[in-house]
């Protein structure tokens, strides 16, 4: 399962947010959209960019390269046909997240996988960027 960021800058106390809020057809305080949490991480060969997405298709993902800038975006639909529904709390919200791509990546070798929730994104680091590991030199 996935922790989405929730930015809830409601000003009225919770007795008010019940009063005004969908069961009585209303929506004037309105709801606050999700972004997907995102974890950013370096290794000594590539870069991951994890997205928490869970309930989602890995077709539901639209990934794109554009001028060393990797856009991912999803666009969802709330279709709910069903007239007998009083609550609908279920959250189909599209999303666009951008990162610069670091001039040490190997932009052919970019690759993205979606399992358990999460949208993992590789971006391998070319063999001339890739840092070596400190060691220590004896004095003979």
């Amino acid at each position: 399962m996935r922790i989405v960021k929730y930015n809830n800058n409601n000003v009225y106390p919770s007795l008010m947010n019940d009063f005004f809020n969908d069961d009585f057809g209303m929506n004037l305080i309105g709801r606050n959209h999700s972004v997907p949490s995102v974890n950013s991480i370096e290794n000594n060969d590539s870069f991951e960019i994890d997205l928490a997405v869970p309930g989602m298709k890995k077709d539901d993902f639209t990934i794109e390269l554009n001028d060393k800038v990797l856009i991912i975006s999803s666009e969802n639909t709330n279709s709910n046909g069903n007239d007998n529904m009083r609550l609908n709390e279920f959250n189909y919200s599209s999303f666009q997240r951008s990162f610069r791509v670091p001039e040490s990546v190997s932009l052919d070798k970019i690759k993205a996988n979606y399992k358990n929730g999460i949208l993992k994104i590789k971006l391998p680091k070319k063999k001339d960027s890739i840092t070596k590991p400190n060691r220590v030199i004896d004095i003979g």
